[in-house]
């Protein structure tokens, strides 16, 4: 599994702070290759199971089996995925010199490349 480039504290759960017994891949549901995927650009967090799958208080206090946070889980994957993208764009630009695209055009390449590695958006 690849580090996390949501957080650096890959052993705490991202919600309550206590010692992480599993990974939440922001991006997965719909098919087995998003959360591949998912793996690959480190888009997960830490959390304990009953925040993630197995909360023995009902479904609103995790993720899985709750649309609202799996929506939000999905978003979030989505705008950390572009912003690493752009981060990279622009570490490689400011070392290389900078190219003659603007900004924007490196924001929709970014949902672009998103698009391309998912199959859809989610913002």
């Amino acid at each position: 599994m690849s580090k996390s480039i949501l957080t650096k504290y890959e052993k705490n759960s991202a919600f309550s702070g206590t010692p992480a017994t599993c990974q939440h891949h922001l991006i997965f549901g719909r098919y087995k290759a998003w959360r591949d995927i998912s793996d690959r650009y480190g888009l997960w967090i830490p959390l304990i199971d009953s925040e993630h799958n197995f909360s023995s208080t009902g479904t609103k206090n995790q993720i899985h089996d709750n649309p609202a946070a799996e929506k939000l889980s999905k978003m979030l994957g989505q705008v950390a995925f572009e912003k690493d993208y752009l981060a990279k764009k622009l570490a490689n630009a400011n070392k290389d010199g900078l190219d003659d695209k603007s900004v924007d055009e490196w924001y929709d390449e970014a949902r672009e490349a998103f698009r391309k590695e998912f199959g859809e958006s989610f913002l």
